[in-house]
Order: C-alpha cells, then sequence, then structure tokens
C-alpha cells in the first residue's frame, strides 16, 4: 500500500532534488509513498518501474509518470538516470540492477536510497559490476543515498539465469518448485507451508484461491495431489507471480497465477481459499493486507466453501476470522505457527 508520509529514505531524496532536475529519470525498486509525484515535477520525465502491484495501481492514476509492473523492464529510450529504492531482499536488489542497466545510457548516473538497516551500506557491492566508483552522497534519518556512474559493459538481461528451482515432497506429492529472487520461499520449502500442506481440514474442490502465493508452492501441491481442482494464485508481487506460473509449468499443472492486491482483481467467489499470507513489508512488520484478506473472505466465498490459513501463532487472525465467519477452528499449533479453518 502506497503511503502519503514520506518514508525516511523519501525525506533523505528531498534535500538531493538537483541530481535529478530536467533528467530522464527511471525510479525502480521498492516504492512505498508518494514521492515520485513530486520527482515528475522537476524531471524532464519520470518512468516507475516496480514488482509491486500496488504501486502499479497507485501510479496508473498520476498522469505524468510512465508505470511498469513487470519482471522484466522494457524501455524504449534509455534513461539518463536512475534511482532505485533499496529492497528488504538483496538478491532482488541485484536482479534489479541488472534487470534495468541495459536500459541506461552510457555514463548514467544511478543513485540508490535506503534505510542503513535495510543494507544500504552494501551499495558499494551492488554497483561493483557497473561502476568504478560508487560515492556516498548523504545521511540523514537512519538513511543513506549513494550514487555510482555507468562505465563499465552491460550484459543483456536473461532471466533464466535467475532463476532457483528446488524439489519438494508432502505427503508423497512431488514438485519442482522455481522462484525468482525476493520470492517467499526462495530456495526451500517453508515451515509454514509445510504444516498447512501437511494439515489440510478439508479437501479441496472446485474454485480454489491461493492468496499470496509466493512461489506457487500451495496452489501447485493442490492441483497435483487434487486435479479436479480449478486452482488460481495470486500475490501482490510480479517476481511471485512469474514464479508461481514456472512452478505450475515444470510441474505440468493447470491452473493460473496472476496479479492481485488481495481482492483487486479478483472476481467472483470460491469453494476453497487457502493462504500462508506474509506479514512484513520491508523492514517492518505489516498487517493490513492480511487483515483486510480476512475481514472481506467471507464475501469472497461461496456457501458451504472453506477458508484455511497459516500463520504465526502470536498473530490475532483468529478473532478477525471469528467476526467475519462467527467461528474460527484451531487445526494444529507448534512453537511458531498455527494452522486456522473456517467454513460459510
Amino acid at each position: 500500500m502506497i503511503s502519503n508520509s514520506y518514508t525516511p529514505a523519501s525525506q533523505l531524496l528531498e534535500r538531493n532534488t538537483a541530481h535529478f532536475e530536467d533528467k530522464d529519470l527511471l525510479i525502480a525498486g521498492y516504492i512505498e509513498d508518494t514521492y515520485p509525484t513530486e520527482l515528475a515535477k522537476i524531471a524532464k520525465k519520470v518512468t516507475l518501474f516496480s514488482y509491486d502491484y500496488s504501486a502499479k495501481l497507485h501510479y496508473d492514476n498520476v498522469s505524468n509518470i510512465d508505470n511498469h509492473c513487470s519482471t522484466e523492464y522494457q524501455a524504449v529510450k534509455k534513461h539518463q538516470v536512475a534511482l532505485i529504492y533499496m529492497s528488504k531482499s538483496k538478491a532482488e536488489v541485484a536482479y534489479l540492477l541488472a534487470n534495468i542497466t541495459e536500459h541506461l545510457e552510457d555514463d548514467a548516473m544511478i543513485f540508490m536510497v535506503g534505510e542503513n538497516n535495510a543494507g544500504i551500506r552494501s551499495a558499494n557491492k551492488f554497483f561493483a559490476p557497473y561502476g568504478d566508483i560508487c560515492n556516498k552522497l548523504d545521511a540523514a534519518r537512519r538513511s543513506s543515498l549513494f550514487v555510482t556512474q555507468l562505465n563499465k559493459p552491460v550484459a543483456k538481461f536473461v532471466q533464466d539465469d535467475w532463476i532457483t528451482t528446488f524439489p519438494m515432497t508432502v505427503k508423497g506429492i512431488e514438485l519442482t518448485v522455481c522462484t525468482l529472487p525476493g520470492v517467499f520461499s526462495h530456495g526451500k520449502l517453508d515451515t509454514g507451508s509445510n504444516i498447512l500442506l501437511n494439515n489440510l481440514h478439508k479437501k479441496p474442490s472446485g474454485r480454489v484461491l491461493d492468496l499470496g502465493c509466493g512461489a506457487g508452492i500451495i496452489g501447485s501441491y493442490i492441483a497435483k495431489r487434487f486435479p479436479a481442482s480449478n486452482v488460481e494464485m495470486t500475490d501482490v508481487s510480479a517476481l511471485a507471480v512469474k514464479s508461481s506460473q514456472l512452478t505450475l509449468a515444470a510441474n505440468e499443472l493447470a491452473g493460473k497465477a496472476y496479479l492481485s492486491d488481495v481482492y483487486s482483481d479478483i472476481s467472483g467467489k470460491f469453494d476453497y481459499i487457502i493462504s500462508n499470507p506474509p506479514f512484513h513489508a520491508g523492514l517492518k512488520t505489516h498487517y493490513a493486507s492480511t487483515e483486510t484478506f480476512l475481514k472481506e473472505a467471507n464475501s469472497y466465498i461461496n456457501p458451504r466453501g472453506h477458508l484455511v490459513l497459516v500463520a504465526n501463532s502470536f498473530l490475532k487472525y483468529p478473532e478477525i476470522i471469528e467476526a467475519s465467519f462467527g467461528h474460527c477452528l484451531l487445526q494444529i499449533k507448534s512453537s511458531k505457527f498455527a494452522v486456522y479453518y473456517a467454513n460459510k
């Protein structure tokens, strides 16, 4: 969700606007606020590229920003300057740089801004393949701004080089999981999904939604174990949706994965909604999207339909589920995770 309150990183940029005046500017990365709208007032042109669909939905309504959300950036014309908002995932930052640099002019300036506890101090390592010198321009509000000049040869971006695959087996069902950098469950089956799949309360059938699908582990498992089900997977991350599509294809499974910010692009109702929802946004614990998901879930479930959720056991989700459905069953609880169930 895009905030009208500027992040510390954007507040730092407010006193460094001269670098972007009258430039063809590409803004990319983890964009949390409306500050790019201010940069669009001083730059010659602003193009925004993010893997976050919530940013796409917000900036689609801003007339003077060219807005993109995908896993591979394509530019009609090369940019003079790039500004990268640091992501929490270092692998995702490396992927992003590889993704955009071929679309920058020779000797383009690349800026990177972020909070110190997000790993921004590693900017010199991220910039090393692209520029000889990395300079720290400014620091304030526990954030830092770095810059390099693109003066090294840039390889053509090949997404396949960034895909990680790993095998998983749950209850005799074998899958090959494909993930891109920055996607939850990158490289291994996470504990929460493992507990959930080992403790399905009801047999999934009919129209099934895996909301917040990550690499597509849950939805693909259901598609393989219960092939009569009609599986759909959604996520706010373009990297996650692409990973889920790759996982479906790698296992020759029917189903579809598409972008949605909670219910933004979902139509109709489901017989079974299942989720291992994230609760971190950036470095901050973030519950709003999951709370919206749970509060409105009843409206997206058919009569006699089911909701199944795994979450960290300290979270107060049972109260929200009970308020929405009138009941909440604790299926299983470990020291860290709990599986909850409700039906309509």
